[in-house]
């Protein structure tokens, strides 16, 4: 009876501190906005935007974290939804938009340096959610042009093109990065071990998957506009890379899926918790989301999810030392941490997805309720900030931490309905 007093006593706890932290993030969105006039800016060659953005610093956070980063506001967008912020969803929709206007696609971020290469591309998804919450008629014409052509201007182009049928990342020739840290920035996950030293010959789960919904997106969007032979043509674009990820990247023995390389036809060595994106997307058959889900003991450690099951030595030779690879065992990432949950919630797996997130739950609210601050990345095997693989050190950050902390809170907490949460109806 003492045991189970004193469980639900740190439950308890746990759930008043995340109450406190969700409604200080409440205060921060506007706090943290960043506009063209900023003086933070100032060092760097910005990409002029129309609209404010929701940056991902903290105070104490560098101030290149004050760029508007593709991938990283996605997350920020969806806490917003939950917030009841669609006026700053609607900002950065519109930033987007016109970067699309510019480039052809979304840059990695809004500063010239970033503009050779995109990010991973999530953010639609949360342009759909936009458009469900506020039936903004106007943005969704103007959305499904841009959109059309970011997919099939970009993503689809010749230099994301590969003979298996997914796509691969690339850059379009950054002055100052070794072409394959470039590349490699397009995914996000810079710098890892993961594909081997070489992005490029690989077809990435976590893009394929983010592709299929891209995909799904753009269906959706043509049907509510009517456009139903075009909404039939972005189904089946879906349902063939879908298809082609469940052939190509799943390792019947081992159960779960892994980036392809498609060069050499056979699977990168390293396991990530990026494996788990088909289940995201819902590309998965149920088969297959049932044995996934029976790998997360490999990733899953007392604070978190690890980035992948092992360390590995640097693929890059003199060009990275180890220590840079900071997308990689034992740092856990919030972003991460997200699109597992919601994959296994969105198989049913409810117990995993609990157990997925519980530890880094409470690693982020310890270290916040010691010293107030959140942070980009978390050791999640031990607990602490201290990380082998930092690359530039353990920073401080809002952003998709604090999107975490939203999110991530609710489904813990509350259960929150899962389609507020994963990508699916209506499409």
């Amino acid at each position: 009876m003492l045991v189970t007093s004193t469980l639900m006593g740190r439950a308890a706890g746990m759930l008043q501190g995340w109450i406190a932290l969700d409604d200080r993030i409440r205060s921060w969105w506007d706090a943290d906005l960043v506009d063209a006039h900023d003086p933070r800016r100032s060092a760097v060659a910005s990409i002029p935007l129309p609209r404010p953005y929701v940056a991902g610093a903290a105070p104490t956070s560098p101030p290149w974290y004050t760029t508007m980063f593709s991938w990283d506001t996605y997350f920020t967008n969806l806490a917003l939804l939950v917030h009841d912020r669609p006026d700053l969803v609607r900002d950065h929709i519109e930033n987007y938009l016109v970067m699309v206007g510019k480039y052809g696609y979304m840059p990695n971020g809004n500063d010239e340096g970033m503009a050779t290469r995109s990010q991973v591309p999530l953010f639609p998804d949360s342009i759909w959610r936009y458009l469900v919450r506020t039936a903004d008629g106007d943005l969704l014409r103007r959305a499904y042009l841009a959109l059309c052509e970011e997919y099939r201007g970009y993503w689809s182009a010749p230099h994301h093109a590969t003979d298996c049928g997914l796509a691969t990342n690339a850059d379009l020739g950054d002055p100052v990065l070794d072409w394959r840290l470039a590349a490699e920035a397009e995914t996000g996950l810079d710098w890892t071990s993961l594909w081997e030293g070489d992005v490029t010959a690989t077809a990435p789960v976590m893009t394929n998957s983010a592709l299929v919904r891209y995909a799904e997106v753009l269906a959706a969007m043509a049907s509510a506009l009517h456009l139903s032979a075009e909404a039939h043509a972005w189904r089946q674009d879906a349902e063939q890379r879908a298809a082609r990820i469940r052939s190509l990247c799943w390792d019947e023995s081992t159960g779960f899926f892994y980036d392809y390389m498609y060069r050499e036809d056979r699977h990168v060595r390293q396991a990530a918790v990026t494996g788990f994106w088909p289940l995201w997307a819902g590309v998965a058959s149920a088969y297959q989301a049932q044995r996934a889900a029976a790998s997360l003991p490999r990733f899953l450690h007392p604070y978190g999810l690890a980035t992948t099951e092992t360390a590995a030595p640097s693929p890059y030779g003199d060009l990275l030392d180890k220590t840079d690879l900071q997308w990689m065992y034992p740092a856990g990432w919030p972003p991460l941490h997200i699109m597992t949950c919601w994959a296994l919630d969105r198989y049913g797996l409810a117990g995993e997805a609990r157990r997925s997130v519980t530890g880094y739950l409470t690693s982020v609210l310890g270290h916040y309720q010691a010293d107030g601050e959140l942070y980009e990345k978390y050791n999640v095997v031990d607990g602490t900030l201290e990380l082998p693989n930092a690359r530039y050190g353990t920073i401080t950050l809002h952003g998709w931490t604090s999107a975490s902390v939203v999110l991530l809170g609710r489904r813990l907490f509350h259960d929150a309905a899962i389609d507020e949460q994963v990508p699916g109806q209506p499409v």
